[in-house]
């Protein structure tokens, strides 16, 4: 709204499923589209089945309108290291396609959202218990993400490929023990394997040079 545009949300909530229904008629006229999509699942198979159809729906309807199709995304989802977890791997092949079929991309990557910190207590959790898998991360506010997202949609940035993060680097475990009270018991969870590995030793950490956005996890907490 207040950059001169008119925004629909268009979500199971609202009664809209991307990989059934008609996108071309849904999205008809809009100056730009943003793929937020997304479905929670660590397989790869299912993971790269929801995402790639999603923007195969998505950026037929972008072309058919003549719209630009600005896909959310994560920061280093491509990396070898990382194509064990398969929700990165389901990115990454989101990614190439969009790429692909595209004709007016624009690709916004961030690092995990504080509120991943409280999702995973919700996910990991089992009656007083919840597991917290070792991850060194650098997250970032996802209302500082919209912003920068908006502004792709409006033109008021270009670039085919934005890379974003928080200001600081840490752990998952951290944010767990920090964010609202719980009764819960956050035991940290080492898992196994060469991507739980990388994933731990810093794989998901942004470049140096990556654009920085937004507040601090802990003055993030103080004033949400």
């Amino acid at each position: 709204m207040e950059r001169g545009a008119s925004v629909e949300l268009l979500s199971r909530s609202t009664g809209f499923d991307v990989l059934r229904d008609d996108a071309a008629a849904r999205i008809d006229g809009a100056d730009a589209v943003v793929e937020a999509t997304g479905r929670f699942t660590t397989s790869r198979k299912r993971a790269t089945a929801f995402f790639t159809g999603s923007t195969r729906a998505i950026s037929a309807a972008a072309r058919a309108a003549d719209a630009k199709h600005v896909l959310l995304s994560i920061v280093n989802c491509e990396l070898p290291e990382v194509q064990g977890y398969g929700y990165f791997a389901g990115k990454a092949a989101q990614e190439r396609l969009a790429r692909a079929v595209s004709t007016d991309i624009a690709i916004v990557r961030t690092t995990q959202w504080f509120e991943f910190a409280q999702q995973t207590l919700e996910r990991m959790g089992a009656g007083p218990i919840a597991l917290v898998p070792r991850m060194l991360i650098q997250p970032v506010a996802l209302n500082a993400v919209a912003q920068v997202v908006a502004d792709v949609a409006v033109g008021r940035r270009g670039g085919g490929m934005i890379d974003l993060s928080g200001p600081e680097r840490i752990t998952l475990g951290e944010m767990a023990r920090r964010v609202r009270p719980t009764r819960r018991i956050r035991l940290p969870l080492a898992l196994p394997g060469a991507t739980w590995n990388a994933i731990n030793e810093g794989a998901l950490l942004p470049a140096d040079n990556v654009e920085k956005v937004g507040p601090a996890f802990a003055e993030w907490l103080r004033t949400s």
